[in-house]
């Protein structure tokens, strides 16, 4: 009896607990270069960017910190990469929350849940337009962070993947 008081007291806790410790806080900055993609820093970028950034601000009010950037690749692929740092109790909630947001935006359709791997982290993908051009919007949300981005030229697999890598680039714990 006293083992399963001690696992229901200090088990539950700890299993539900470690991944908040582990991904809270977070800090958020934007790489040069992430693989093949290397960060726009032209005016009309930096405007976007900007954009972007304000509108995270405005959606997000309680984040603690965001951040925008777009990169692009030698052959033209484009992505546009956008999130925010701070606490969230409820992440995969979170998630559907964002691309519901982004729907109207990019008309996106039916999103699909992306496994991650990692406990406490939530991704999803849809698949959408742009300016007349096909899109994948994928965002990944965990305790500590939001980070999504808009993807050209690019599958929902290759997309997912791609947000997972500049993910560990953008965001880093302190956990």
């Amino acid at each position: 009896m006293l083992l399963f008081t001690l696992a229901c007291c200090c088990g539950c806790p700890a299993y539900y607990g470690m991944p908040m410790a582990s991904q809270y806080p977070a800090n958020a900055t934007l790489p040069g270069q992430v693989a093949d993609l290397r960060l726009r820093e032209d005016p009309r970028s930096t405007r976007d960017a900007r954009r972007l950034e304000t509108q995270m601000r405005q959606a997000h009010w309680l984040a603690e910190d965001t951040f925008a950037g777009i990169y692009t690749t030698s052959t033209g692929k484009r992505v546009t990469v956008f999130g925010g740092t701070g606490f969230r109790f409820t992440p995969s909630a979170d998630a559907d929350a964002e691309i519901d947001r982004l729907t109207g935006q990019y008309a996106l359709g039916e999103a699909q849940v992306v496994e991650t791997g990692v406990r406490g982290r939530h991704e999803r993908c849809a698949v959408g337009r742009a300016d007349g051009v096909g899109v994948v919007v994928c965002t990944s949300v965990d305790h500590g962070s939001m980070t999504s981005a808009v993807f050209t030229g690019l599958s929902v697999d290759d997309s997912a993947r791609l947000l997972g890598t500049l993910r560990e680039q953008i965001v880093t714990t302190d956990g």
